[in-house]
């Protein structure tokens, strides 16, 4: 089989890594897209960015959306390995009996923040020596906030019709608050072009309900109230999905991801000719076709899964398991690389 990670760069990463190599002080900010289950294909990579990062003396930023945020709270723990493993648990394990309703979704994911974080989680983030988190949501503007199935279809689908026109009109409807912790190393507005943002402070009593609203996502969970704030928020995925920010201009922005695609915004999906703008400091690394070909079903774990596996619960447990095991492979992969300092000659454009 040929590589089982395929590495991308924007032209300014990319000259940068031919004429230094890839080593701990170039990494600039960590970004993290929002993705569901697909994250279990990078939690091997997450365990050995703790090894790797764990010498790190600078501050860090890492931008999460939804399950990217949730990465990167785990990773900001005092013990991120057993973090990643205790979310991997958590994420797998959950289960739902009968009709899937908004309550029971959001009851499950407040419980798995909760346990995410355990008693010393949200302390162990805001005192982290270097991590940064920065935890990426959407602020609802009139029916996009709504829970009820009509209103925030009409919501949406204004949103859908304005941000096929404009990327920046979905700004009507939904707000970009990032959650930003607020110690010397936070970003500035400079590096959430594109929509109104506010870069609310992160504290000890808004960090777990803005990571549960990070990944509120509509028609599958109730809007959440952050702690402090005014107003309905979801998931900053459906502003931010794949990540594209300049999130630095100089050194190297580290986006782990699950696709080759890269998406703006969760809308975007259906805009098909829209790309990324701001990535030419970004490295992307993520599987490829030939890898993903091997694991169960010839493809990373999704939200379809929960209803492909509808009746068998032990099965997707085994599965996704499976996914989250193999995916060591790659992150032998990647440390290989870095400790070789090859990965300028595996580059390719993005």
């Amino acid at each position: 089989m040929s590589s089982p990670l395929r590495f991308r760069a924007g032209p300014k990463a990319r000259r940068f890594i031919e004429q230094n190599g890839l080593h701990l002080q170039d990494i600039a900010a960590l970004a993290g897209a929002a993705g569901g289950p697909k994250w279990l294909v990078l939690a091997g990579i997450d365990r050995m960015l703790a090894d790797w990062l764990g010498e790190r003396k600078a501050p860090l930023p890492m931008v999460g959306a939804s399950i990217g945020s949730w990465r990167f709270a785990a990773l900001a723990q005092s013990n991120p390995k057993a973090a990643i493993d205790r979310l991997e648990n958590l994420y797998i394990e959950q289960a739902y009996v009968g009709k899937l309703s908004y309550r029971q979704v959001t009851q499950t994911a407040t419980r798995l923040v909760s346990d995410l974080l355990g008693a010393t989680g949200v302390s162990d983030i805001l005192e982290h020596p270097w991590a940064r988190l920065h935890i990426v949501t959407a602020l609802c503007r009139g029916w996009t906030g709504k829970d009820a199935v009509v209103p925030m279809g009409i919501g949406f689908g204004a949103a859908m019709a304005l941000n096929t026109l404009r990327r920046p009109l979905l700004g009507a409807f939904l707000e970009r608050h990032v959650f930003a912790d607020p110690r010397e190393g936070v970003l500035s507005l400079a590096a959430f072009p594109g929509f109104s943002t506010q870069l609310p402070e992160l504290t000890a009593a808004n960090l777990p309900s803005a990571l549960l609203a990070s990944g509120s996502i509509p028609f599958v969970m109730e809007a959440v109230k952050v702690q402090g704030q005014s107003g309905n928020y979801r998931d900053g995925g459906m502003v931010d999905y794949h990540m594209d920010l300049p999130l630095s201009n100089s050194g190297i922005v580290l986006m782990p991801h699950f696709s080759k695609l890269l998406i703006p915004g969760w809308l975007d999906k259906f805009v098909p000719w829209r790309k990324p703008r701001f990535l030419e400091n970004t490295l992307v690394i993520h599987p490829s076709d030939e890898w993903i070909a091997t694991l169960p079903n010839r493809k990373i774990p999704d939200r379809k899964d929960f209803e492909g596996y509808r009746n068998d619960d032990a099965g997707r447990f085994r599965d996704w398991r499976l996914v989250a095991q193999r995916s060591e492979e790659l992150a032998d992969f990647l440390a290989q690389r870095i400790q070789r300092q090859d990965i300028a000659s595996m580059i390719e454009p993005l």
